[in-house]
This record gives structure tokens, sequence and C-alpha cells, in this order.
């Protein structure tokens, strides 16, 4: 659909869900509460939204459609009192009463790296090149939501900048328009974000950290055993640590894991990743219980932690064979609680997705502004933007009882009815993968559901038709 007037509001249902499925007016709702100490700028962080959610993929002046808003815009970025975690607190406060009635959430925390290489000369951006590449850029480390029942995501929970000085051997967060906080060590980042979410969450909530192997880190599992209440963790082992079987015997995780009874088999969906190819895999399911030994290489640690482990070995033919070994606080007990948690871990590629719609979707890394601190602000705007576009996805995929007014405008329904006669009375559902059809999406029966690409492609067509059916009949 076209550009928001100046004085739309998000019509809500009494449930106080958004009726309009245009993601500019859900963004609105995520900003509203943002506190700079002037409510002018709130104001014009609502407007940003409004208009920077309309288009996500566009500049910053097309967004923004004329120079008064682009100018606003920029100005609002340089603001000294406009912080990004300020941005972000908003949102997360919104996004409060979508978790209040849960009793568990799982945080998935991942890396990704934002690279600068059109613009030089953009000031307050670390190393992350090698020996034979010279980049500029930050590593973000952020920490999402996600529903264990539905499986979508409910939004930014942490989000740090890592800035590296490679010739100081040194690693910080950005940390907005305040003070850099340096990190001592490579792990800072999970444990950091994991405090924010368990600070954040409601203390009747709790958190199941589900993290790759970047996170496989012995003051992890001390930190979230010994020093959380109510949290546990899931996490792919990186290392072949020195463990204490339950029989006192002296082993490596690896090794041990290895030889562990096989509990069943299940098939699994890979995402397609680099170059690994989509596909369905069958694995062989074992568990068992051990307690991992503090490292001799770190005299600052000692004791040891008792963890259950699920190893997962594909026994499909593959040239790149899957192997997991998932250490956990979860009990492995109940076969159907080891399937639970493989599932789990198989959302983590949930915060993959949502990288490739903040990169991709968003255009984070064309962004032409001069410094850190200023991109830092946009990066918190359009963070929670990618979040909304990939909500797309999900209405593709979602329950068939959803209305089509919930999803779509009345122009918008009515040009996808017209294109698609069959459409009449049908579910929600049914509109949200006539999108995706528009978007490239064939529907074939061995089709997997559409992706967030290819719902966004197509509702950015329909937009556009729709435009052209109300300015007819204007």
């Amino acid at each position: 659909m076209g550009h928001r007037s100046r004085g739309w509001r998000p019509e809500l249902d009494e449930d106080g869900q958004l009726r309009d499925m245009d993601v500019s007016g859900w963004i609105r709702t995520e900003f509203r509460s943002a506190e700079f100490g002037d409510e002018r700028l709130t104001g014009r962080l609502v407007q940003i939204g409004d208009e920077l959610g309309s288009s996500p993929a566009e500049s910053i002046p097309a967004s923004c459609e004329d120079w008064p808003s682009t100018k606003a815009t920029y100005r609002f970025c340089d603001n000294d009192r406009v912080e990004p975690n300020e941005i972000l607190s908003a949102h997360k406060q919104e996004q409060r009463s979508r978790v209040a009635h849960l009793d568990e959430l799982l945080i998935v925390s991942d890396t990704t790296e934002l690279v600068f290489p059109r613009h030089p000369s953009k000031e307050g951006l670390g190393d992350i090149g090698n020996s034979e590449t010279d980049l500029e850029g930050i590593k973000l480390h952020s920490s999402i939501g996600i529903h264990p029942q539905t499986h979508r995501m409910t939004g930014v929970i942490d989000q740090q900048a890592l800035i590296e000085d490679q010739q100081a051997s040194e690693k910080y967060d950005a940390n907005g328009k305040k003070e850099p906080i340096l990190l001592e060590s490579e792990q800072d980042k999970w444990i950091r974000g994991d405090r924010q979410a368990r600070d954040w969450l409601a203390d009747e909530i709790r958190p199941l950290f589900i993290h790759d192997r970047g996170a496989d880190a012995f003051a992890f599992y001390q930190e979230v055993i010994e020093e959380m209440d109510n949290a546990g963790f899931l996490v792919r082992a990186n290392q072949n640590r020195r463990i204490l079987t339950e029989d006192g015997d002296e082993g490596k995780l690896f090794d041990w894991s290895r030889d562990l009874a096989e509990r069943g088999r299940k098939s699994i969906e890979i995402q397609q990743a680099g170059g690994r190819e989509a596909r369905t895999a069958k694995v062989s399911i074992a568990t068992g219980t051990c307690q991992l030994r503090a490292p001799r290489n770190n005299p600052d640690q000692e004791g040891a932690v008792e963890v259950n482990v699920v190893r997962v070995d594909e026994v499909s033919d593959s040239d790149d064979p899957i192997q997991w070994v998932l250490l956990t606080t979860e009990s492995v007990e109940q076969y159907d609680n080891v399937l639970t948690l493989i599932d789990y871990y198989g959302l983590r590629w949930r915060i993959e997705d949502w990288h490739k719609v903040l990169k991709s979707g968003c255009k984070i890394e064309e962004r032409q502004l001069q410094t850190w601190e200023r991109m830092e602000v946009l990066l918190s705007v359009y963070s929670v933007i990618a979040w909304k576009v990939l909500e797309l996805r999900e209405l593709a995929r979602g329950d068939e009882s959803v209305a089509p007014e919930i999803l779509l405008s009345d122009a918008e329904r009515a040009v996808l009815e017209t294109k698609f006669p069959e459409l009449h009375e049908q579910s929600g559902k049914a509109y949200a993968v006539h999108v995706a059809k528009l978007g490239g999406y064939l529907d074939r029966g061995s089709d997997p559901p559409p992706g967030w690409e290819t719902m966004w492609k197509g509702l950015q067509k329909l937009r556009m038709w729709a435009e052209g059916y109300e300015l007819g009949a204007e």
C-alpha cells in the first residue's frame, strides 16, 4: 500500500491485536513507549518506524518521500538524547505482553558480521577482516525470543554491537552513545546477553538459552547453573571436554557420547546455509548424563558441572552429515522430551533468518550514515522492522482460523480475489499463500512453505496493485 498519512493510527481489535497487515502500522506499536525525555522525539521515532517500515528495502530518502522527513530522520539519529537501547527497550516493553502468559521462553543468540565495504570513511568501525582482506564493520551479537509452542519469534531482547581493535587485541561493546564496554573474553557476549534476558523476564517465566558452538564455555555453564535462578540451557558442544561419567570414570565428551545406546530415530529438516542445501536428514538419537570438568588451562576455574547430553548423528547419505552433541540442563529421561529438545535446537536457525532479513530485506549494510553512533540508532529501528518482515513468512504457515481481514486491507483483498477468484471465503492462511504466489512461490504439493523473501516480494507487488486500485476508486 501507499505511504501512510501523518495522522494514521493502528486499528486494534478487542484483544489489542492489529487488524491491518501493514508492517509500518505494526512497527508503530513497538516504539510508542520510548522515553527520551522529550515526547517529540518519541513521536518522531513512531513516524520513522512508519516510514521505514512501509518500504524496508528502500533508501531513507525513498522511504521518507520528501526532504523534510528525510532530514528529520538523519537529525533523529544524530540527537544525543536518542539511545539505541531505549529504542529496543520500547520494543521489549511491547514484547512483554506477548510472553506474559508463558511459563517458559526460548532465548536464541547468535553473532553476525555487518560489513561496510562501500563506506570506508565511516567512523567508529572495527576490524573484521583477516590477513587476506581488509574489512571494516562490526560484529552484531543479538538475543531473540522464541515462543516454545508456536515457534514464532517474539522480538529482539538484547543487542551488542561489538567493535574489535585487532592491533590492540581488544573487543568492546559500542554501547550506543555512552562509554564503550570492554569485553574480557569472547564468551562475555553470551553471558551478558543471557543476563539481560533473565533480568528482563518476569521471575515466573523460565528462560531456556539455546546457543550454537560459540557459547560452549565452562564459565557459561557455571553461570547459568550456579548464578541464575530458574534458567536452563541447550548448547551444541564445540570441544571434546574432560568429563566424569555417572560411574565416576574419566573420559572425553565426544568419545564417550559416541558409545551411548541409541534411543530412537527421527527425520529433521536442515535449512540451506552457505554451500549447504536444504534437505531432510534421518538421524539416530542417544542420551546420557555426565559431569563437565573445569579446563586445565584456566586456574580461575575449578570443579565440575553436571549436564545431560543428547547426541544426534545422521544416518542418511550425505556429504556433510549432521553430528550434534547437545549439552543441556533439561531432563532426557522421557524420549518425548528429547525429541522436543532437538526441535528446540532446530529453532536456532530462526535467528539466522532474521539476520538475512536485516541484511537483505532491510539492507542495513547499505545505509550511509557517517558514524557508527548514528548507525546504531538506525540499526535498532531496522532490527525491529526485520522482526516484523520475518513475521510475514509465518502468516503463510500459521493457523487456518486467522481471518483474511486481519492480514490484508480491503483493497489488497479485492485485488487478490480478482487475481485468484477461488480465494473468496477462504482462510487468512490461504490469502497469505496467494500473496507468496505473487512473489514467485509455486505452491506445488512437494514444495515447503514459502519463505520470507517470496512473501515480501508478493506483498510489495500486491501493495502496488492495491494503491492503483484505490486511486482508480477515487
